[in-house]
């Protein structure tokens, strides 16, 4: 379920971290690629492209087979929380092992998430790559298939 070669970021990069380019372009230019996407995806992929994960905390984890699922509260204060649980299918992690992604420690509650980017697959338009960056310094790639999304409201972050 892993392949090799790095992250690259095709919005969210370090130049964007650090202020080096106009980050309303950055944004704006992302907000017309998900618009395009939204037109011409499923029902499945057009509920992840609405799931905001920014700031987003890691509950808990799983890979079982070619499936990687994860929960994660997601929301703030002026627009409520969520447990947002995402289920990808026909999924390939990119860019970490397991091993790593178990090393880092996703549930740990300092390692929010940054940033995060869904593109299609160069080549290959029918799987798509959703991209994350973690505070502090660990980014990975999920490529796949198809994508299940599950958000429940929550009465607090720590719910």
């Amino acid at each position: 379920m892993t392949s090799s070669g790095a992250v690259t970021f095709r919005w969210f990069d370090a130049e964007f971290d650090s202020g080096d380019v106009d980050q309303d372009i950055v944004i704006s230019s992302y907000q017309s690629h998900l618009d395009q996407l939204h037109d011409s995806s499923s029902d499945t992929i057009r509920a992840l492209i609405h799931t905001n994960l920014h700031d987003a905390q890691v509950r808990d984890w799983t890979v079982e087979g070619t499936v990687f699922r994860w929960s994660l509260v997601i929301g703030d204060l002026q627009t409520g929380y969520e447990r947002a649980t995402i289920e990808y299918h026909d999924a390939i992690l990119r860019a970490v092992t397991t091993a790593e992604v178990i090393d880092f420690d996703l549930c740990d509650a300092d390692h929010e998430l940054v940033s995060d980017e869904i593109d299609i697959v160069e080549g290959t338009p029918t799987r798509f790559e959703h991209r994350f960056s973690f505070w502090p310094d660990f980014a990975f790639a999920i490529q796949f298939g198809d994508v299940t999304v599950l958000r429940e409201p929550m009465a607090s972050r720590q719910a």
